[in-house]
């Protein structure tokens, strides 16, 4: 007689629904996402937990804090621990994480989800509705949304103040653009010139983007 799997891993304590696998796969993430974050901190203390090491070691633990992350798998609350630095002269200072830092409760590519997203026209409300699966219950507030675009519009400006001195560039082609931007409340196409540059080992590098439409700002407007 052929064994039943399903019944196999339902009698193991598993059960099964419509979330089952993704649910485990959270699980396990959130598991290696403190595995990596422990590690950071042993290297930093010079010492794993419970560890003793007299001189070398650089501080000390102070227990746990729980911090609410979304990632492309969804929500999940971890365990961050929390720790006393010890300075050359004798100063103490808090510890915080560099690959998660404070007030994070997005990773990267979620947040370039929402912004594309965002930027293709679909408003706030909408937004939380066609991301739900990714959300997962996650927090998403019109503040929220307006940060990570003024983050961009910020970053979109040093971008275009950056120094390019050290590009070799031999060619320049001009060119035009009509993407689909949020204006306000409303969609439309604007116009977008996109210089490009031939350098003289053949790279391509986009110089410079900018509209002529005075209301219009890249990428997004608000």
């Amino acid at each position: 007689m052929e064994r039943d799997s399903r019944k196999a891993v339902g009698e193991e304590g598993l059960e099964w629904g419509a979330d089952t696998i993704e649910a485990e796969i959270r699980e396990r993430v959130r598991g290696m996402i403190e595995a990596i974050i422990e590690e950071e901190l042993e290297s930093v203390l010079g010492a794993g937990r419970s560890q003793r090491v007299g001189a070398a070691r650089s501080g000390y633990r102070h227990g746990m804090r729980e911090r609410q992350l979304t990632t492309s798998l969804g929500k999940s609350t971890i365990k961050l621990p929390r720790a006393r630095l010890k300075g050359g002269d004798g100063t103490e200072s808090e510890w915080h994480s560099r690959i998660i830092p404070r007030y994070q409760r997005r990773t990267e590519r979620v947040d370039g989800t929402l912004l594309g997203t965002y930027l293709s026209g679909i408003n706030t409300r909408r937004l939380r509705g066609a991301l739900s699966p990714l959300l997962r219950g996650a927090p998403l507030s019109k503040d929220a949304v307006s940060r990570l675009v003024g983050r961009l519009r910020d970053e979109c400006a040093a971008w275009s103040a950056r120094d390019l001195a050290a590009e070799e560039v031999c060619y320049l082609f001009l060119d035009g653009w009509y993407p689909r931007v949020r204006i306000g409340k409303k969609r439309a196409r604007v116009p977008v010139l996109v210089t490009m540059g031939v350098c003289a080992d053949g790279r391509r590098v986009v110089l410079d983007m900018r509209s002529p439409v005075r209301k219009a700002r890249l990428p997004g407007a608000s």
